[in-house]
């Protein structure tokens, strides 16, 4: 992936990223528009060898590259979520329409009706499989549930999870799709809780933060250690063991009043928000290289996804 490619003066690819854990899929900039969607979704095409303007609200690529889903833009009122899925393999793409009135309810509140959205894409590691946190829109910071679609056909199944407390990020795999887990509390005491692809609750950390998805995701490849950015306004990331739930280390997170991007880079390093961009971060708090550089008044808001 060449640079040049990213909004002029903004941003520059500053490394080779070919062959690496984790490719640079898309990102979004600032519209400041009066109405809709304030931000613009850019999307990295292969063929084109460039990132495309997109009308997506929100786009995932999945391991190995060879499915995107992206979650069109569709008016509030529009009871239906609209996805398009695209098989890079063969460029065939179909859209789905999915109704989540028929899962959970939409409820009223102060004469406005409240349909639930559903937002965060988030691919299983072995790609089979999508995630969505299910939100009311006016209680955005509490879930309603989950849904997955299973592939080979795509096909939703919802999963009533109440009031997981879901701000910047929701739902997240763990490292071999077989859990997926959330945060719960309130702001300032929150735990950490893994559930099976039933819903049951299967295990619960007692730690602190919201988990990094971007990139590897939350978990280390070999699922020995996971990461959460843990203090106020997401100024650093912390690293608990798997097993115990206790504290590994706690690293600095800078990311110059952008959203964080924080998640595994591999076994041994995080993809972090950084002073220069996003770089790669070993576990004793040092900056090995740095992918991409921002500007101090970037408005761009870069995505990682694992290969």
């Amino acid at each position: 992936m060449g640079d040049g490619q990213v909004r002029k003066g903004q941003a520059a690819v500053a490394a080779d990223l070919n062959g690496r854990p984790v490719r640079f899929t898309s990102y979004r900039t600032t519209d400041f528009q009066p109405q809709g969607n304030p931000f613009t979704l850019w999307a990295w095409q292969p063929d084109r060898r460039r990132f495309v303007k997109t009308d997506y609200g929100e786009m995932a690529v999945s391991p190995g590259g060879r499915w995107t889903v992206a979650h069109l833009e569709t008016p509030r009122e529009q009871v239906k979520d609209r996805l398009r899925i695209t098989d890079r393999n063969t460029g065939e793409s179909r859209d789905i329409d999915i109704e989540l009135t028929e899962y959970t309810p939409a409820s009223t509140e102060n004469g406005g009706t409240q349909y639930p959205q559903m937002r965060w894409p988030r691919w299983s590691p072995d790609g089979k499989k999508l995630l969505f946190t299910v939100s009311l829109a006016r209680q955005g910071d509490r879930s309603a549930g989950v849904l997955i679609l299973d592939l080979p056909d795509f096909t939703p199944r919802f999963i009533k999870i109440h009031k997981a407390l879901v701000t910047v990020g929701g739902f997240e795999w763990n490292q071999d799709g077989t859990r997926f887990l959330v945060r719960h509390g309130r702001l300032g005491s929150t735990t950490v809780r893994l559930y099976d692809l039933q819903g049951k609750a299967a295990k619960e950390y007692q730690v602190r933060g919201r988990p990094g998805g971007d990139g590897r995701g939350v978990f280390s490849p070999s699922g020995k250690r996971f990461v959460t950015a843990c203090l106020p306004l997401e100024k650093a990331a912390c690293v608990w063991d798997a097993a115990t739930g206790k504290a590994v280390t706690r690293l600095p997170i800078v990311g110059g009043g952008r959203p964080t991007t924080l998640g595994w880079y591999d076994e041994k390093h995080l993809l972090i928000s950084t002073a220069a961009g996003i770089g790669i971060m070993d576990l004793t708090g040092r900056v090995t290289e740095t992918l991409l550089k921002l500007g101090k008044n970037s408005e761009i808001y870069p995505h990682f996804s694992a290969t």
